[in-house]
């Protein structure tokens, strides 16, 4: 009988261990028991920010021909690598802790944290699915409890992005605690308004050849509300080399790059050459991007093997020093996009306008003179077509992103200006990369979404020839 009392009250206890609620015997009562969004939204951003090599820096920066590859020469002859996209989902699965925490910080409304959470993601987004085409979005950031997201529409995605930077714009409020862990604008609300702005002006635009009327709905409102105009509100990542973090640009080895003869050339108004532009006019800015000041020759572009090609520019110093600041969206990015805005509407005079406040802009922002003088013979390179317009702006605004690759690159598929000319090497089907192929693992841990992927780009081909929804 003992024996059959003490077997009945172990299975008693074994079976009342799934059930006793044990409270907080673990929890440390002077510990927070959430996640400090504070500190997430700090990691989030210098996660993205600083992020170099070659999927997250350099490759944009080659296929947009801003730099050209001294000696390992696959990337810019357009070989068919599987891109990554880690570090961008890292800093998402960040952002989303941040968007995603209760209202309940001591501090009083967290909207204005929720905000600047929601724009920074709605910036990484815009640049993965640029950069692929369709991709885990809707299913995504889930981890361990989705490792297999489906891959949602890049029309999709786009839609979803314009209502929520409209939805975190309507965040922003004085009566919400400033930000201090915003290491962008500082907690200023009212230059993340601006740039919730220009984010929907250049997200507008980008899906503009496959929905005109939404795009142009999106873009007026956006202008009408007040974007981004003046340098002082430039997006801007300013490292902190005190605390480790650097601008990406440092991480790159110089010896590997020069820039290319196609920038060289057509900042320097070369006739001919390798200049792809219709500039004739020497301009300033050439002498703050390059180490060869106003004359130094960027290396020709494309080829496998540079024996007998001459350089000597290299991207400044003052660009790519470890403390150097980083201008993620530039004010006369928004003043290109309005005047392409007027090019669609047929005005030629605002066209101009702000042909004009660009590149004086642009000037001012790498505080050099002769912006009036250049922007007045860029004009009259426009011509007195809508086409002529469009191509100088298209020029111009590719000179104003330098050296933003990833929105260089995107603009120029888009466009078509610059009109750059492919490799003469290249490894893949011989046209200028519309994309990145998917990351490896996704056609084997998440075959089945990764199929579908697949079947939104034209051709249906996981190349980097195929393009992505916004070009197709």
């Amino acid at each position: 009988m003992k024996k059959i009392y003490l077997f009945l009250t172990v299975l008693l206890c074994i079976a009342s261990c799934d059930r006793v609620d044990y409270g907080d015997i673990n929890v440390n009562p002077y510990a927070s028991q959430e996640a400090n969004v504070d500190a997430l939204l700090r990691a989030g951003t210098i996660n993205y920010f600083t992020a170099g090599g070659r999927f997250y820096l350099s490759n944009a920066t080659l296929y947009s021909q801003y730099q050209s590859q001294t000696q390992y020469t696959d990337e810019q002859r357009y070989n068919e690598a599987p891109g990554f996209w880690g570090n961008f989902y890292t800093s998402l699965v960040n952002l989303k802790a941040v968007a995603d925490a209760p209202n309940t910080d001591i501090r009083g409304d967290n909207s204005n944290m929720v905000a600047i959470a929601e724009l920074t993601s709605v910036l990484i987004w815009k640049k993965t699915t640029d950069s692929f085409g369709d991709i885990p979005y809707k299913e995504a950031l889930m981890q361990e409890e989705n490792p297999s997201p489906a891959y949602t529409p890049q029309s999709e995605i786009y839609a979803d992005l314009v209502a929520r930077t409209i939805a975190a714009k309507g965040m922003l409020k004085s009566s919400s605690f400033a930000v201090d862990a915003d290491i962008i604008y500082g907690g200023n609300i009212s230059k993340w308004r601006k740039f919730a702005n220009s984010m929907l002006m250049s997200l507008a635009m980008q899906m503009s050849k496959k929905d005109a009327t939404t795009a142009i709905s999106v873009f007026e409102a956006a202008l009408a509300d007040g974007p981004i105009t003046a340098n002082a509100d430039s997006f801007v990542f300013v490292p902190d080399t005190a605390g480790n973090v650097t601008n990406p640009w440092s991480s790159l080895r110089p010896a590997d790059f020069d820039l290319s003869r196609t920038l060289t050339d057509a900042m320097q108004g070369v006739v001919g050459g390798e200049n792809i532009t219709n500039n004739t006019t020497a301009d300033n800015r050439l002498a703050k991007f390059s180490t060869g000041g106003m004359t130094g020759k960027g290396l020709v572009y494309g080829y496998g093997d540079n024996a007998g090609n001459d350089s000597d520019a290299k991207i400044n110093t003052a660009i790519s020093s470890p403390g150097s600041d980083l201008v993620v969206f530039p004010a006369s990015y928004t003043h290109f996009l309005i005047a392409e805005y007027y090019v669609i509407m047929k005005d030629a005079v605002n066209a101009q306008a702000f042909m004009k406040s660009g590149i004086e802009t642009s000037y001012a922002q790498w505080g050099v003179a002769g912006g009036s003088d250049y922007a007045t013979q860029r004009i009259a390179d426009a011509g007195a077509t809508f086409p002529g317009h469009a191509r100088v702006i298209g020029e111009e605004k590719w000179i104003g992103l330098f050296p933003n690759g990833y929105a260089a690159w995107a603009e120029q598929r888009r466009t078509g200006f610059p009109a750059l000319k492919p490799s003469p090497q290249p490894l893949n089907a011989g046209t200028l990369p519309e994309r990145f192929p998917y990351p490896n693992e996704e056609s084997t841990i998440n075959s089945t979404n990764y199929a579908v992927g697949v079947k939104g780009l034209s051709p249906q081909t996981d190349n980097n020839s195929s393009k992505v929804w916004w070009n197709q």
